[in-house]
This record gives structure tokens, sequence and C-alpha cells, in this order.
């Protein structure tokens, strides 16, 4: 029987700082490639991605889903990379670097001395793991402000008590905050009865309580 692979845990953050990252990555990547290449404008840039080849020249809206979910790949071991060493730029370069290699080490279209481990690559490559790591550190930056307000504004409004009333005794509210209106001059709402009702039930459950620990005790 086959086993059912567990969940991954919600983490907002982490999946906010992966979009950022992966889209703008890629557009960054292809921008360069065709101010370095202008020649490849328009020109299909086949690459293996999840198993089948794919134009990753195209711009991220346009990207087949598998180049999509290679690049994010790519963003989840960068975040994971700045989470293990927050700290230490190069130990976490090393860390993308491994994972970029265990990622791609099925593609044959890519140069062989890519796959060096991270101390024996050049300036230029270790350069590119570095800005993958810088840059995961800026998407989590952009992203985490707005994570954390959705993430506050949701726990607000779960906290909200619910309260239910029938049609019945909300009429019978609405009436005597109409009555109380008209002697105080001025307009009481029913939700400010129903709070004051509220309060007065908790004020007379503690009075209770209390008199029934005077005399217990």
């Amino acid at each position: 029987m086959a086993s059912v692979g567990k969940r991954r845990r919600a983490d907002p953050v982490m999946d906010a700082a992966v979009e950022y990252f992966a889209a703008r990555s890629h557009d960054a990547w292809r921008k360069q490639l065709l101010q370095t290449n202008p020649e490849q404008k328009g020109k299909p840039r086949m690459r293996l991605r999840g198993g089948v080849m794919v134009d990753v020249n195209q711009p991220w809206a346009k990207l087949h889903a598998k180049a999509k979910a290679d690049n994010k790949r790519a963003a989840q071991d960068a975040f994971a990379a700045v989470r293990k060493f927050p700290n230490d730029r190069e130990a976490a370069s090393d860390y993308a670097h491994k994972a970029w290699i265990k990622r791609n080490k099925s593609d044959p279209s890519l140069p062989k001395h890519l796959f060096k481990p991270y101390s024996a690559l050049s300036k230029v490559e270790k350069d590119k793991d570095r800005a993958h790591v810088d840059n995961m550190k800026k998407a989590i930056a952009a992203t985490r402000k707005p994570v954390d307000k959705v993430s506050k504004a949701k726990k607000a409004k779960s906290a909200r008590a619910i309260v239910r009333i029938d049609a019945k005794s909300w009429a019978g509210l609405q009436a005597a905050a109409k009555r109380l209106s008209a002697a105080l001059g001025h307009e009481v709402p029913a939700e400010a009865l129903l709070a004051v009702s509220a309060d007065a039930m908790a004020a007379l459950a503690k009075s209770v309580a209390s008199d029934v620990r005077r005399k217990r005790g």
C-alpha cells in the first residue's frame, strides 16, 4: 500500500519570498540574456525541466509550469540556505550550490565544470551562488511586512467573538433602544444595549462565582 506523504506545513513567509524571488530572478536572468545575446530574442532556449524539454526564454508570466516549478525549487533552496546560515554568506552559498547540483545533475546540456564543489568554483560562479543568497534575503525583507500584516489581521479576525441572537430578542433590544433614545434625547443603538447586557452578564457571573466560593469557604 502506498504511503501518503505528509503535507508541508504552511509557511506564508517562505511562500511569499519564494514567489517574489523566483519571478524576479527569472525575468532578471532573461533580461541579461537578451542584453548580452540580442540574437536570442524570440528564439527557443530549450532546457530540461521536470523531465521535459521546455523553452526557458520566456517571461515569467508565459513560462512553462515545469520551468516555474524548477525556479521555485531553486528559490526554496535559497530560502533554506538563508534560514540555515542567516549570518554566514559563504556557508549559505555553498548550501545553495549543493542544492543546485542536486537539482541539475541529470541535465546533460550543462557544462561539467559547474558541478565542481563550491570551494573549487571560479569567482564568477561563486558570485552567482552568492547572488542567490543575497537576493533571497532581499525577497524575505520585501515580503515579510505584508505577510505579517495579513497574519495579524487574520488573527484579529479569528479572535473576535461571534454573538448570535434570535429575531425576537433582537426586536426587543431595538424597541428598548428606541425608548432609551427618546428618554435621553440622542440615539442609542441596539448594539450598545447588547454590549451592556454582555458586560452585565459577565459581572453577574463573576458575582455569583464569588458568592459560591465564599459559601464553600
